[in-house]
Order: C-alpha cells, then sequence, then structure tokens
C-alpha cells in the first residue's frame, strides 16, 4: 500500500508498505479522507512527542475492507469513523472515568500508524457507524467536532451567553456553530485571515473583528454595554492572547483554553483578577467519549462543515501542503488527504 511517512522530524515521503497484518481484535479500514490536523505537522517539524518513524493522521474516515477473528460488530462494507484515542479500561485513570488521562494511552497517527495510507489496522473498540446521509470527507471531523464537544461541555455555554472565540480556523469554525446552537445570544469572532472572517460571518458569528485593524477588547466592552463576555474560546493556540482574554471577561466569565501552546509557553496572569472577578480558566484535551454524539450532530446537519473544507489532496501532495500551512497560506482552511 501506498503511505505519507515522516521518517523523523523534517523527513517525510510517500512510501510502498505492506498492508497491515490483524490481530484477532482488530479492524483493517480502507481510508477515504483523513484531516490534516495541526498536531500532524507539529510531528513534522518534531514539535510534538511522536514514535517516529510514523504515518500520521487521526481524523479518519474509512470503509472496513477485514476484520480480525475475534471481531463481532462490525463487518466488511461498514463505514466507519474512527476514534483515535485508544485507552486500557483498566488503569487508576480509566477506572476513575478519564480514560483520555489512561496511564497506558495511545493514539493512531501518534503512536502507531495512522490514516494518511491506504489502509489502516484500528482495535474494532475504536470503530464508529456513519449514517448513510453522511459523505466520507464530511465524517473526517467528526474527531475535532468530538474534541469542541468537550471542551463546551466543560465550559457549560448556556443559553443567553456572550461568546469571544479568538481565531476562526476549523477548530474556531466548529466552536462557533456549536455556541449558537448552545443558545448564545452573541457571538464575537476574533480572526486576521480573511477568508476566515468571512467564513466566521457565513456560519452565524454576529460580528467578527480583524485584532490587526480593531481594538478587540475595546469593541467587546462597547458591544457588552462595558461588562464584557461570558466565555472566551482560546483557539488560536497563541499564548498572548490569554492576557487580553482576561481582560474581556465579565464577572464569573469563563476561559476554554483550547488551542495548543508550546509547551515551554508561560503568560503572566493577574490572580487578582481570577479572585475578585471568580474566573474560570478550563483546559480540554482529546475527545472522551464524545465522538457519537458528534456523529449525531453533524448527520442532523445543524452544523456545516462542508464550507470549512477548502482542499482535498492525494498522498503525494501532503508535504507540500505541509509546507503551506506552515508558511500560512490563506487560502487554506481544511485540508483533507483522500489517499
Amino acid at each position: 500500500m501506498k503511505a505519507f511517512l515522516i521518517k523523523e522530524p523534517l523527513e517525510a515521503e510517500v512510501v510502498d508498505l505492506d498492508i497491515p497484518t490483524l490481530s484477532p481484535s482488530e479492524v483493517l479500514v480502507r481510508v477515504k479522507a483523513c484531516g490534516i490536523c495541526g498536531t500532524d505537522i507539529h510531528i513534522y517539524e518534531g514539535k510534538h512527542l511522536a514514535k517516529y518513524p510514523i504515518i500520521p493522521g487521526h481524523e479518519i474516515s474509512g470503509e472496513v475492507v477485514a476484520t480480525g477473528e475475534a471481531v463481532e460488530d462490525f463487518k466488511v462494507g461498514d463505514r466507519v469513523v474512527i476514534n483515535p484515542n485508544i485507552y486500557c479500561g483498566r488503569c487508576y485513570y480509566c477506572r476513575k472515568g478519564y480514560v483520555h488521562f489512561c496511564e497506558k494511552w495511545i493514539a493512531i497517527g501518534i503512536g502507531r500508524p495512522g490514516g494518511y495510507a491506504e489502509f489502516v489496522a484500528v482495535p474494532e473498540k475504536s470503530l464508529h457507524r456513519m449514517p448513510n446521509n453522511l459523505s466520507f470527507e464530511e465524517a473526517a471531523l467528526v474527531e475535532p467536532i468530538a474534541c469542541c464537544l468537550r471542551g463546551q461541555d466543560l465550559i457549560d455555554i448556556r443559553l443567553g451567553d456572550r461568546v469571544l472565540i479568538y481565531g476562526l480556523g476549523p477548530i474556531g469554525l466548529i466552536h462557533l456553530q456549536l455556541a449558537k446552537l448552545r443558545g448564545a445570544s452573541l457571538i464575537i469572532g476574533a480572526e486576521i485571515i480573511e477568508k476566515r472572517i468571512e467564513l466566521g460571518e457565513n456560519l452565524g458569528a454576529d460580528v467578527v473583528l480583524n485584532p490587526t485593524k480593531d481594538d478587540v477588547a475595546k469593541v467587546v466592552k462597547e458591544l457588552t454595554h462595558g461588562r464584557g463576555v461570558d466565555v472566551v474560546i482560546e483557539a488560536t493556540g497563541n499564548p498572548k492572547v490569554l492576557e487580553e482574554a482576561i481582560n474581556v471577561l465579565d464577572y464569573g466569565g469563563r476561559i476554554l483554553v483550547f488551542g495548543v501552546s508550546p509547551p515551554e509557553s508561560r503568560v503572566p496572569i493577574s490572580p487578582f483578577v481570577i479572585y475578585r472577578k471568580e474566573l474560570r480558566l478550563v483546559g480540554s484535551f482529546t475527545n472522551p467519549l464524545t465522538t457519537d454524539r458528534a456523529i449525531s450532530v453533524l448527520a442532523s446537519r445543524t452544523i456545516r462543515v462542508t464550507p470549512l473544507i477548502t482542499h482535498k489532496i492525494e498522498l503525494n501532495e501532503v508535504l507540500e501542503y505541509f509546507k503551506r500551512i506552515i508558511e500560512k497560506e490563506k487560502d487554506i482552511v481544511k485540508v483533507l488527504v483522500t489517499p
């Protein structure tokens, strides 16, 4: 089979490999679509812990083509979405319900071969059936939707809340639509790329500000009668955004730290302001137990992901697009690999 292999940081190519052999509890999936995520770029750059050499790709949809002898619930021909996070179910954290903190956690596309290949072998427990009304391209975005659902569950967006979202890439645009569904009365986006600003406006933002042109904090205060917003979603990974986020929150406000900052990043924050305003700072990691909900939301057509998909590419184009994404080409929003 053909696969895109990252041999070591900054060294990758398309290679010919044997089709994976299955253990009794594994399923072989013909990959139909796999999204390029920032994590994949970080693995290529050597900025994310991974087991090299690695076939990246964890936002996967496809079709079952073979099953191990112990597989019971899936058969050849089933259309499936893959939850890339594999948990042991037995360790201290799994038994507490924190499966995403599993002491033996491993992820498809990070610790074992992923979806930038014609075929991928996965545990049966990682599979979820796709409704017939979803395309494989749409279903490749189930994983990021599931992650966003987890974050919004933690931040508890309520009917009537005012929400500010920093960064309107694929994640920010999904958060925007979910916040709308949860009843946010005002959604403000902050984004510097014109294509993403336009998408934010088309997908339901009430206002989209450009931080290179607008004083975000000032405009937010004006739009909220001097009070600030109830919720900030940080979806840029830029640690400096957190400094401003503190200042645009109303009393009792919540910040969702969703963008992935470099591990060494540090931000000066006033503990007094957090204390005095009763602010909550919340992190969100992966998608524990939200995949089926993400499939339901997407299949209901209450959020749209097709407008986010700007490019569909083949395996031999992955390296080129990695470099284009690193160079921050402005016409790229979401790229799907279709092996």
